[in-house]
């Protein structure tokens, strides 16, 4: 079994750099408990995305963890509103399932596996915390960054890009799904 908290050692100063800037960020534009939610969200957001960088893998236990703290912060912000909490939970799975279809699109139409399931249940996670427009912005972050990312580094190593490059997508997604809630709650 693998110890997901077993980073490799180069990683772990930036990890924690980013966790007390994302953290800093947070308790300066948001208020009382949503900064604590903050810096849970980018605590566990930039675990996830390390873990993925290093394994090529996304732990479910980080995806649950993102998955209850956004039930927890829904529950605690809505006044705990049965309603909004069952929105929460639809739009979760529905998001997961919006992208298992584009993974099983892929996957028919190229036979090969574009998408992993991983990163499937961390889309139905991060769902949790975000409405729908802003789950729409932490998609489209994500994959522009991962595209800026994957075109420079091609860029720098004087490659091509080519369409077997893996992206280890759940890295930029994490991340981004911090980034799409802080505008939210700042919005609101």
């Amino acid at each position: 079994m693998k110890n997901w908290l077993d980073l490799s050692f180069s990683s772990t100063p930036l990890l924690a750099a980013t966790f007390i800037v994302a953290s800093l960020i947070g308790s300066f534009i948001l208020t009382g408990l949503d900064a604590v939610f903050g810096a849970l969200l980018a605590g566990v957001a930039l675990w996830v995305a390390a873990v993925d960088l290093d394994r090529f893998e996304i732990p479910d236990i980080g995806s649950l963890a993102i998955f209850v703290l956004g039930l927890a912060w829904t529950f605690e912000s809505s006044g705990m509103n049965g309603n909004l909490i069952g929105g929460t939970l639809v739009r979760s799975l529905l998001a997961a399932g919006l992208l298992f279809t584009v993974r099983a699109t892929y996957l028919m139409v190229r036979n090969v596996e574009g998408l992993g399931l991983g990163d499937v249940k961390l889309a139905g996670a991060v769902a949790s915390w975000l409405s729908w427009s802003h789950f729409t912005l932490a998609l489209l972050v994500a994959v522009v960054a991962a595209l800026i990312v994957v075109g420079l580094r091609a860029v720098i190593a004087g490659e091509r890009v080519q369409p077997s490059t893996a992206v280890t997508f759940g890295a930029f997604l994490a991340p981004a799904a911090w980034v799409a809630w802080i505008a939210q709650v700042a919005s609101s």
